[in-house]
């Protein structure tokens, strides 16, 4: 299916101009050799078209084709220059045979090319230029040319490799090279065609993350060992793909891979979606930048919902999105995913509804980046001089685990609450990303429906002893910071008991709650307006949690589902708080609940 799916993306790709022709790929091309419309160089030195954005040369799309073992054979009028000029790789015997070795092979391939067509003038001017030994007078700058450097062939105005009759000879030696020699049915296209030995391409070193170490080219399909083959097939043998639509199939994802708009790479994979039409999502944006309706907007462009299909039928709107990671030379798909173009837009919608949540500093609930959820999981420490998330800290797989939960609509991973909770007893830092992340777990666990601003922002009236005690706890710090002065705390009672709070909240809160008396009676004589306005709501929340109603009073102890609502409505009141000053500041009524 995913064969299939990336064929199709790339005939219409290809249509619209944005892959190259089949069996090209996009290279750097550090040195352009000009020659005359006679075969005779035009420069005595090769042109440099490296600059101090393209370091390694001009992006180009030039003949490619995979190939390995002792002897790797030529690439056709784009190569490094040990194929090209025969430029060795060292000074011994055997690098500058080496070197004479492909030369001498490039050169033959070359004058294959002027025999398929001998009606192009410029092929005959290659060729020439070749076979009379001139290439070996060019003047290459030691002192910044690398053997490794790719060269590409310029007649005149005209790229050799560009000449139709190039590309059509290209073509039919790379089929020659990675034919099984057998014909078959195509498994892709299902049209009886010659099938392929190997996948004549591989996905291009860096466009799969590595995590660590140093990326090379991945082979999507590979069996090179009996072990792995199903009953001891190599390669191939038992996925018969035709040479036409394993090179799409591999140009298209190498494609979809390097276009910034449609992928989604995280420290040790990439995610790449597409549309069976064709069209490009362009999601980053969502991802990167969420805000308010933006989902809706996004989608407009799309038209409409499709219509309820009949089954088997086309849906040329489908969503395809595949997650890839590599190991050594091989890639590894992780997960696979193809439903409506609507379904995918209610998905969306729906990760937006289920973790927007009140913030500190900014009025209203708040979206976040899901780069930024899946770095909450991680430590809060200090780098480079400064507070942040510690993303090395991170549970492995997080961030593209979320983007699966966001995408498919499913509850997040199991392992993520009680290593955030971990992480928040730890770090003893609650901000919006970790309020974000809870009220997403909490609101996709399993249970009753909830409304769908559950848990979004302040609730005073929520039947949910776990979620008061929260409150309580933020309540009798603020009560601690008026009584005593913020500027005059060194240690809060967050940054000694919210720890053990959290777990077990009722000796915590009563011991704490007894110590707040003496904070009162301070209040009271300094500053009565706020001791009223803090008395009032410590009654208030107490009031909830009273024992004498079912599934009320203090609780001993917390599951972890009861320690992320407690650290909700420890969030949730935290924020209303300082919704209230900057009210006040505004001269707005604040709500009522919301006053000190």
């Amino acid at each position: 299916m995913l064969l299939q799916r990336l064929t199709e993306y790339a005939g219409h790709a290809r249509e619209q101009g944005r892959l190259p022709r089949p069996y090209y790929r996009a290279r750097p091309v550090r040195w352009a050799i000009m020659l005359q419309p006679d075969g005779t160089p035009a420069l005595s030195r090769p042109s440099d078209r490296s600059d101090g954005e393209h370091p390694l040369g001009e992006q180009m799309a030039v003949p490619y084709v995979n190939r390995s073992g002792v002897r790797p054979p030529p690439m056709l009028l784009a190569d490094d220059l040990r194929y090209v000029i025969g430029f060795a790789a060292g000074d011994s015997e055997r690098e500058r045979c080496d070197s004479d070795r492909r030369n001498a092979e490039f050169t033959a391939l070359v004058s294959e090319w002027r025999d398929s067509a001998s009606d192009d003038p410029v092929a005959a001017a290659v060729a020439s230029f070749f076979q009379r030994g001139l290439h070996r007078e060019l003047r290459f700058p030691e002192e910044s040319a690398k053997a490794t450097d790719v060269a590409a062939i310029m007649v005149g105005s005209e790229w050799a490799h560009e000449r139709p009759s190039a590309t059509a000879f290209w073509a039919q030696v790379v089929r020659g090279r990675k034919s099984s020699d057998a014909t078959g049915l195509c498994l892709v296209c299902g049209q009886a065609r010659p099938l392929l030995g190997t996948i004549p391409e591989m996905v291009k070193s860096g466009l799969i993350p590595v995590g660590s170490g140093r990326g090379r080219d991945a082979a999507l399909v590979s069996v090179n060992n009996p072990a792995q083959g199903r009953g001891g097939k190599l390669q191939l043998a038992s996925a018969p793909v035709c040479d036409q639509c394993g090179s799409a199939a591999m140009s298209g994802l190498n494609g979809l891979l390097a276009d910034g708009t449609s992928r989604y790479r995280t420290s040790d994979s990439v995610l790449t979606w597409w549309l069976r039409d064709g069209r490009r999502l362009p999601m980053m944006q969502w991802l990167n930048e969420p805000r308010p309706g933006q989902v809706e907007q996004f989608f407009r462009e799309f038209g409409a919902p499709a219509r309820r299909r009949r089954p088997g039928t086309f849906d040329a709107r489908a969503f395809c999105a595949v997650t890839l990671s590599v190991n050594q030379a091989r890639v590894v798909v992780r997960d696979w995913l193809e439903v409506p173009l609507s379904e995918v837009r209610q998905h969306l919608k729906a990760w937006d509804a289920d973790h927007a949540v009140t913030d500190l500093w900014t009025d209203g609930p708040q979206l976040v980046p899901l780069w930024r959820l899946a770095a909450s999981a991680g430590r809060w420490g200090t780098e480079q001089g400064q507070e942040r998330y510690l993303r090395s800290f991170m549970p492995d797989g997080c961030e593209r685990d979320l983007l699966h939960t966001a995408l498919r609509g499913t509850p997040p991973p199991g392992y993520l609450l009680p290593h955030l909770m971990q992480r928040v007893r730890a770090d003893r830092h609650v901000d919006l990303p970790r309020a974000a992340l809870l009220r997403l777990i909490l609101a996709r666990s399993p249970g009753p429906p909830r409304k769908e601003s559950y848990m979004t922002g302040l609730d005073p009236d929520l039947a949910r002893p776990p979620y008061q005690c929260g409150r309580l706890f933020a309540v009798l710090e603020e009560i601690q910071a008026a009584a005593l002065g913020r500027d005059n705390i060194n240690t809060t009672i967050a940054d000694k008991y919210l720890p053990a709070a959290i777990a077990a909240p009722r000796a915590i809160l009563t011991m704490l709650r007894r110590n707040a008396i003496g904070h009162l009676r301070r209040l009271r004589r300094t500053n009565k307006g706020a001791w009223c306005a803090l008395n009032d709501r410590l009654d208030e929340v107490i009031g909830h949690i009273t024992p004498g109603a079912e599934d009320s009073g203090i609780p001993a102890t917390l599951a972890l589902a009861g320690q992320a609502e407690f650290i909700l409505g420890y969030h949730h009141q935290r924020a209303a708080d300082l919704a209230a000053v900057r009210a006040r500041k505004k001269d707005i009524t604040p709500d009522q609940g919301d006053a000190r």
